[in-house]
């Protein structure tokens, strides 16, 4: 038996595992790494089920095409290539590179060659039509925070383990471990909160698991969050103490917003938020006299809208921004304790170009889907226009998307409409998928290209480390070979890259001509970057330096080398190499965050862009709301992160599933008893769009008129309820949360109806919440 670490590429959290294997491979266990300099022995369900991920009999180790009766085979890559090939190429020359289109998943932030690879084949592909997983939950918060910071990944991260006061708008961190915010082991990090004197608040219309252990709980009306979050503003403008935030925020920009909030009275949101205004008032004061005080927002944030006299009103940036607004109000932003801005060894957007200074961005984007004219958001398309933009010819000239190459996602299970979806999908003249397993979406690919197991690569949380609320760096080798026949991660990255090289071309480079090609243009960036530490070097002399490395090392030693506490190849003696990182497996500790301002901008202006004049335009559609009569729907549609999950992810794990990782509607007793429902009736939640049946788990952890049910389930999916004419205009997020929906008995009972290998034990049901 030995053992290898490893961190575990599974969630946000990036926490350090010990990994038992036997002489053959195969994990026999799998527990936290008690060394882990950032996780310190933590570990999740998930985790633990790295193992069984590896070993399971399901996973695909050779490529699948479909043959010419319809049914998925097995095929050599060459095949599989050979396929793609011939199938793509006359799209492209036909019709153009935009007649492709790609969905890239929440998987690829999670890998090296995700970062590294990816990028290359997005970019030899040449198509505009791309979407992703981060228009569906997250894309709110980055197109704020760029729009104030200057780039997508300049997104404050609450310094939880110095706050004394955490306000957390629809989060669940403690089943989440952070979402925009990777914080593994919250458990002790909250508790280390409470024992220094700390006060957590936790605003949700759902009591969670976090919102249990919180000092309070403040219950709001689903899709509220950004009225209540300005009439927390509108107080706290006035005779704010900016911190070090003050120095860079214009003072005309600063008299606009405080006017614009003039509206967003606690009294004039009351009720529609349901908090009372005397209470607005009290977390106000409270902010305010908090020492360290920290606001932190996410999915109950970035996915929901306020429904309003069945009127749906989209306000997810709105809230995004409102929350660093509040932050600066209270001298949070960027000061200890506060929301700061991480410094990544491997570097990324805010450590990039002029410090200080930058190109900033468009929002909305100049780009627009050719159906429905959506902006495009951060470079990429709102992921509820895929559907019609495969299915909905241009009237004049026939264009649509013809082909998909869907890379680590699985969208028929993660974005709205997923049954016009699936029927897109089904009309293509190409459907690519890249992904270890025959999910949902994979079913209907023409070529499913298998990436070998986790544990075969090497690991680095390039993007996360963007996000942490420490600075420190960690690096895992490989633990096992790639086995003969199968295809490492970014060789198949690089092969679809050279594919597309050969298409537009006519001449295909081979794999390694397409990785130099990628570390020489990692290279010249570092050489030609002001904030480089390689900067004014020759790019070969950096190659050379790294010449005894390939593949996804080579790129990440010289990310890490370049970045901002890298040895310059020689110009820092005292910097970190990746040879450092190799020597030291539990990580190197590199501190708490620090102050940022104002190197940590890219902004044109050189200042936070604290009103963005497309962010004041959100403020007066959210005025209008306050003015309009309002009439409850009966119930309204919240979702929940689940322990043993990650999104559509991992659903089939045997160690994961059964008990609270189920797909449940959670109901609140009075409203349960008001319709006839008993635990472990089938319910029929009902939208303007769709329906789904499932068993329903009641439990007062849940407001009275919410209903609450999980993503990325199969059998209950309940992007079947999200209407996709509703988006963020900003953000290019559907709305999720906050869905008017009818609940009532479904037809038959439950000893007539089941949920077969997902039957729930209902008294395990509140571990999702608890």
């Amino acid at each position: 038996m030995t053992e290898a670490l490893r961190i575990c590429p599974l969630c946000e959290a990036t926490c350090g595992l010990t990994l038992t294997l036997d002489g053959a491979g195969s994990v026999s266990k799998v527990r936290g790494d008690v060394n882990d300099i950032f996780s310190g022995g933590f570990i999740c369900p998930k985790g633990v089920a790295l193992g069984e991920l590896h070993a399971d009999p399901r996973r695909l180790t050779t490529p699948l095409v479909r043959d010419s009766s319809g049914e998925l085979r097995a095929a050599s890559w060459d095949e599989a290539f050979g396929v793609i090939r011939s199938r793509l190429s006359p799209i492209i020359h036909d019709h153009g590179a935009d007649a492709v289109g790609m969905y890239l998943g929440n998987p690829n932030v999670h890998s090296l060659a995700g970062t590294f690879m990816l990028p290359a084949f997005v970019k030899a592909l040449g198509t505009m039509q791309r979407f992703s997983a981060s228009t569906v939950d997250q894309m709110p918060k980055q197109a704020a925070s760029a729009l104030m910071f200057g780039t997508a990944l300049s997104v404050p991260v609450p310094d939880v383990d110095r706050t004394d006061y955490f306000l957390v708008f629809g989060a669940n961190p403690l089943v989440s471990n952070g979402s925009l915010m990777t914080a593994p082991d919250m458990p002790r990090r909250l508790r280390a909160l409470r024992e220094r004197g700390g006060h957590l608040v936790v605003v949700d219309p759902i009591r969670t698991r976090t919102a249990a252990v919180a000092d309070e709980h403040l219950s709001i009306r689903p899709g509220s969050d950004a009225l209540w979050l300005a009439s927390l503003a509108h107080l706290l403008t006035h005779d704010a103490d900016l911190g070090a935030a003050k120095p860079w925020i214009d003072e005309e920009q600063w008299r606009a917003l405080t006017n614009a909030l003039a509206p967003f009275t606690p009294e004039a949101t009351a009720s529609i938020t349901g908090i009372d205004s005397d209470v607005t008032k009290r977390v106000a004061v409270e902010l305010r006299s908090a020492q360290r005080p920290a606001v932190y927002g996410r999915m109950g944030t970035t996915t929901s809208a306020l429904t309003i006299n069945g009127a749906v009103v989209p306000m997810a940036t709105l809230a995004s921004w409102l929350i660093d607004v509040v932050n600066i109000c209270v001298g949070a932003l960027d000061a200890p304790g506060g929301v700061m801005f991480p410094l990544p060894v491997a570097g990324g957007p805010s450590t990039e170009g002029t410090p200080g200074v930058g190109r900033g961005v468009s929002i909305p984007g100049r780009r627009r889907t050719r159906v429905r004219g959506l902006a495009s958001v951060l470079g990429e398309f709102p992921a509820s226009a895929m559907a019609e933009e495969i299915d909905t010819p241009d009237p004049q000239t026939g264009e649509h998307i013809r082909a998909m190459f869907v890379v680590g996602g699985n969208p028929l299970m993660s974005t709205p409409d997923s049954n016009r979806l699936s029927s897109a999908f089904n009309d293509l003249d190409l459907l690519v998928v890249v992904d270890p397993f025959v999910s949902h979406t994979a079913e209907l690919a023409d070529v499913v290209l298998p990436v070998a197991s986790p544990l075969t690569r090497p690991h680095h949380d390039v993007v996360f480390n963007n996000l942490a609320v420490r600075n420190q760096a960690r690096y895992s080798p490989a633990v096992l070979a790639v086995p003969e026949g199968e295809k490492d991660e970014a060789e198949v990255l690089l092969t679809l890259a050279a594919v597309a090289v050969g298409i537009a071309t006519g001449t295909e480079p081979s794999v390694e001509q397409v990785e130099d090609f990628i570390a020489m243009t990692i290279a010249q960036q570092a050489c030609s970057d002001q904030a480089s530490r390689a900067y004014g070097q020759e790019p070969a002399e950096l190659l050379e330096a790294v010449a005894h490395r390939r593949g996804v090392d080579r790129l990440l030693d010289l990310r890490i080398r370049s970045g901002p506490y890298g040895d310059g190849f020689g110009t820092h003696p005292d910097g970190l190499t990746l040879q450092h990182l190799i020597d030291e497996p539990h990580g190197i500790d590199l501190g708490p965050l620090q102050p940022r301002l104002p190197e940590v901008l890219r902004t044109p202006s050189g200042r936070i862009e604290v009103a963005p004049q497309v962010l004041l335009d959100e403020l007066i559609t959210a005025q209008a709301v306050l003015s309009r009569q309002d009439q409850p729907a009966q119930f309204t549609l919240v979702g929940r992160r689940q322990l043993r999950s990650n999104n559509s992810w991992m659903k089939d794990l045997s160690i994961l599933t059964g008990g609270s990782n189920a797909a449940t509607a959670l109901l609140n007793s009075e409203d349960a008893q008001r319709i006839g429902v008993n635990n472990g009736d089938h319910v029929r939640v009902s939208s303007a769009v769709g329906r789904i049946t499932l068993p329903a788990v009641v439990t007062d952890d849940v407001s009275t008129g919410c209903v609450c049910i999980p993503h990325g389930w199969g059998e209950a999916n309940v992007n079947e309820l999200v209407d996709t004419a509703n988006v963020d205009r900003l953000g290019g997020t559907s709305v999720l949360s906050g869905i008017a929906v009818e609940v009532r008995m479904a037809w038959g009972s439950w000893e007539e109806r089941t949920v077969g290998s997902n039957e729930v034990d209902m008294a395990d049901e509140t571990e999702a919440l608890h």
